[in-house]
């Protein structure tokens, strides 16, 4: 999907047929077919270079930037068309939405904000102390029944709207991974990426019981994103090294 290759931070699906992806090397946002990986549209987001980034609906996204900021896009038909700015408090990594909100996260120290469209906070999570939640709230996604996932190091961690913690997940599958890329399946599953693991992993989040998917074997490599789509049951995963391609898998 790339002409050269390229490291890509972040990947949404945006329709059945295409992809978003944050391409961390080009410093750009781009629109593309996910069948023939032809680029639809590309947005620049130099100088700062692009993190990750979120659906808000059908025609809208978020990306988090390498600095104090989260630009808003819109996508009408293939076209990106680049939106109002959100300034931030601090560099901000993970990104998700909830509802017409955007929900940001924040790793030095470890906080969460949801945030409205003109840039608003409504809610925080300010982690600090001995007690202290996360480490590295770096990828986040949000079900369609509206509850907002975690992935940090060991950990899955379940939060409302308001950012409430209502459950933390952990096992033998997490413990001492570093788990990065977190997509959402369906209201009760979810998929996420365990880079030292160089695998895929389900999680129901009903029993709590945790299954790998991918692994090694199957060329998973240090991931580091993914992305479901529902209508073809297909899983794309983004690896953490400069790649031209984004590995497709069929899961049934």
């Amino acid at each position: 999907m790339c002409t050269k290759p390229c490291k890509i931070r972040d990947i949404v699906v945006t329709s059945p047929d295409s992809l978003l992806l944050s391409n961390w090397t080009k410093e750009t946002i781009q629109h593309v077919d996910s069948k023939t990986g032809s680029t639809l549209s590309e947005v620049s987001t130099a100088p700062y270079g692009a993190r990750k980034l979120c659906m808000i609906g059908r025609e809208h996204a978020a990306v988090a930037l390498g600095d104090k900021v989260i630009q808003m896009m819109q996508i009408r038909g293939h076209r990106l068309i680049p939106g109002i700015v959100l300034g931030v408090k601090a560099s901000c990594w993970g990104v998700t939405s909830s509802g017409d909100n955007v929900v940001v996260s924040y790793n030095s120290p470890p906080w969460l904000e949801v945030m409205s469209p003109d840039g608003s906070v409504l809610h925080q999570f300010q982690d600090s102390g001995a007690a202290q939640k996360f480490k590295y709230p770096d990828f986040l996604t949000t079900s369609s029944n509206g509850y907002i996932y975690i992935a940090d190091y060991g950990t899955i961690t379940k939060m409302d709207s308001s950012l409430t913690v209502l459950k933390t997940f952990s096992g033998p599958h997490l413990s001492m991974s570093y788990l990065k890329g977190i997509t959402s399946v369906d209201d009760n599953q979810l998929l996420v990426c365990s880079r030292y693991e160089n695998s895929d992993l389900h999680v129901d989040v009903n029993s709590g019981k945790i299954t790998t998917i991918l692994g090694k074997a199957d060329g998973i490599l240090k991931p580091t994103s993914l992305a479901y789509c529902p209508q073809q049951r297909i899983l794309f995963v983004c690896t953490d090294k400069k790649t031209k391609n984004i590995q497709v898998f069929q899961i049934d």
